[in-house]
């Protein structure tokens, strides 16, 4: 990956990474830029995946698909979580077909905290360890709806399940001896900062223009940041690392969406500069995943493959403690809910 200093010459530029941990050059801004880690670029990625466990949430289309086809190529184990079978395997034919490896699929829908937990369930009961888990799986809803667990499903999905599943999955990541965790966000978290009191849009919930997003969107993505500064800090010490990244935006017609928001995604582009492939937003996700180099970066986030500062918001040590505490107690609520609604043997 190469590195550049804006305040060196051409000849002084290295292909080198530098190390750096969110308290400090990440917090600061005094770190050279990382262009986008292109296979052109001098990137070593790392072929001897053979072995590896990567799951990826998300992964039958778009960047996430075309990260799980490279790197099931690279030789992983990769094991794909999609919330439609017939999508899921369709996707799991083409990897295999493309590569010759044969991932594993495992179906669930991520707006419920009760699928994340039993795809958790299962993935674990059939994995010993897991070396890479990339979040990836989200959606940019227009309307707030509930789920049935209670929880506005832009902030259950966005958020919600990336904090449960790398949780759920953390035995499996610590028996990697060096597990890596990569959480897909986006520069929509730039637009405004949360608040506590209004973590799901109880109290506002507004709606941009263009593009016709929620505020809801860029909220669940500073959280999701966010856990990935803390998801940093407090598992160093078991040697994993947590980094994210923005793919910067890809057009991606979805399954599921109504006609006007599949409309947009053609649409919205004309009027965009940084429009990336999925091949292109995958680049980032391969790189964290499997690249030798990207082993010592822990709490750093790209931007469109580059490496920047995100919001000021997102280093607020403190608030994202805050914010951490308040989704334990948010998904404690919504598990005793739930193992109360089951129904209980007769005795």
């Amino acid at each position: 990956m190469r590195l550049i200093d804006r305040n060196s010459s051409a000849a002084d530029q290295t292909l080198r990474i530098q190390a750096a941990h969110v308290s400090t050059g990440e917090a600061s801004g005094a770190y050279p830029e990382v262009r986008a880690p292109g296979r052109d670029a001098g990137v070593h990625y790392n072929t001897g995946m053979q072995g590896k466990v990567c799951v990826i949430t998300g992964a039958n289309n778009g960047f996430g698909f075309v990260s799980a086809q490279r790197l099931a190529a690279l030789g992983a184990t990769v094991v794909m979580v999609c919330r439609s079978r017939e999508r899921g395997e369709a996707a799991r034919q083409k990897i295999a077909a493309a590569t010759g490896q044969r991932p594993e699929l495992y179906v669930g829908d991520f707006l419920l905290q009760a699928d994340v937990r039993r795809v958790a369930a299962e993935i674990g009961a059939a994995h010993d360890k897991v070396d890479v888990l990339v979040n990836n799986a989200g959606y940019a809803f227009s309307e707030r709806v509930v789920t049935a667990e209670g929880f506005e499903r832009t902030f259950a999905l966005n958020y919600l399940a990336y904090f449960t599943f790398t949780r759920d999955l953390l035995p499996q990541l610590r028996r990697s001896g060096a597990g890596r965790i990569i959480n897909v966000a986006s520069s929509s978290h730039r637009w405004r900062d949360i608040r506590l009191d209004n973590l799901q849009g109880e109290k506002e919930f507004p709606i941009r223009r263009f593009p016709p997003l929620s505020g809801m969107y860029g909220w669940s993505n500073v959280c999701r940041i966010m856990l990935t500064y803390e998801q940093a800090e407090r598992y160093r010490a078991d040697g994993l690392t947590a980094n994210c990244l923005c793919p910067g935006f890809v057009p991606v017609v979805r399954a599921g969406a109504t006609a006007f928001q599949n409309l947009m995604i053609r649409v919205v582009p004309l009027f965009m500069k940084n429009v990336r492939t999925p091949e292109q937003a995958a680049e980032t996700v391969v790189y964290l995943a499997s690249s030798p180099e990207a082993a010592s970066l822990n709490g750093v986030y790209f931007q469109s493959g580059v490496r920047m500062r995100s919001s000021d918001q997102t280093y607020d040590a403190a608030l994202r403690r805050q914010l951490w505490a308040v989704t334990e107690e948010l998904i404690a609520k919504a598990e005793a809910n739930a193992s109360i609604a089951q129904p209980q043997p007769i005795a």
